[in-house]
């Protein structure tokens, strides 16, 4: 299944390649059939702890037309959310990220991978690491995760893979437990983000291309314009993926033209702009998978839906 997908990336990357030119909007690519999975949408830190899923969602939802979209609430004070974990009343943003993620993945196992259902995530800033660990905890059998979960895709819009950019915590007692977790173990934080990335062995080269995320289809996506969490670390950059965006509203497109996006994309847009042409790098796995830089790139919440849908790329060059 995969492979065959790879070479439907590959055909569409030749196609565009040979110089077509064209806006790439939702009408121009594949449009979503009906499908039963569900998308959960994982949101990200909030200081307050108290999240409003169906403003913080609201443009996502309308997004991904013909599919059943679940928000997915884990934070005591947060409302309006399709589902919430168990346990989501007694947790923080002093709750550590990983035991957030265990009861995502008990989440995921008890309402759909125990009835025989696989689901596709997105997930914005924080929340791609509580998606990132529910799945390594799960494949690698950490203590209290469940015994498997069933995930198709995952697209993570502005997660700190590398860790966040703004105001670095060295001092978990000056800062939220989580924040100081987020930050970079050079920076004086947790060591959490290293650990994502060390092997059983110990060395630092864990990533998607690895056993515990087999089977899986993972998009990340990160903006230039983010000041929360740099290109580099939402991309996880050094790191392998299927697939990566990055949105630069100062991109030169291949030489040829000027690349001045209609908006920038900051920490927020990244999980709520639907439309118009952006600036865009992008890379995907397989034959002919770039880089490539385009000025008609997908909008961040067209990126999600098309990479949920396994549509391929179909980005002009």
């Amino acid at each position: 299944m995969r492979d065959q997908r790879w070479r439907r990336l590959s055909a569409a990357a030749l196609a565009v390649g040979l110089g077509m030119s064209m806006p790439v909007t939702a009408a121009a690519a594949d449009q979503p059939a009906a499908d039963s999975k569900p998308v959960l949408l994982v949101h990200g830190y909030n200081e307050g702890a108290d999240a409003a899923c169906e403003d913080l969602w609201s443009k996502a939802r309308a997004e991904f037309t013909g599919r059943t979209v679940k928000t997915i609430g884990y934070y005591k004070g947060d409302s309006g959310c399709d589902e919430d974990v168990d346990g989501a009343g007694d947790n923080t943003t002093n709750t550590e990220i990983q035991h957030i993620a265990k009861e995502f993945a008990q989440h995921i196992y008890s309402q759909y991978t125990s009835k025989g259902q696989s689901v596709d995530i997105v997930a914005h800033s924080m929340g791609g690491l509580v998606t990132r660990v529910a799945v390594l905890g799960t494949r690698e059998g950490w203590n209290g995760f469940p015994p498997k979960v069933e995930v198709d895709d995952v697209v993570t819009l502005g997660t700190p893979h590398g860790g966040i950019t703004k105001a670095p915590c060295s001092d978990p007692a000056k800062c939220e437990y989580q924040w100081w977790q987020m930050t970079r173990e050079e920076d004086g934080g947790s060591g959490f983000i290293s650990k994502l990335h060390e092997s059983a062995k110990g060395a630092h080269d864990r990533g998607f291309d690895d056993p515990w995320a087999e089977g899986i289809d993972w998009s990340l996506v990160g903006s230039e314009e983010d000041t929360t969490v740099a290109y580099d670390r939402a991309i996880d950059k050094g790191y392998w993926a299927h697939q990566k965006y990055g949105f630069d509203e100062d991109l030169n497109n291949n030489g040829t033209a000027d690349c001045t996006s209609p908006k920038n994309i900051d920490h927020q847009a990244i999980r709520w702009e639907r439309d118009g042409d952006y600036c865009l790098r992008y890379w995907h796995h397989g034959a002919d998978g770039g880089p490539y830089t385009t000025d008609k790139g997908w909008a961040p919440l067209e990126i999600a839906r098309n990479a949920i849908n396994h549509k391929g790329d179909n980005l002009p060059r």
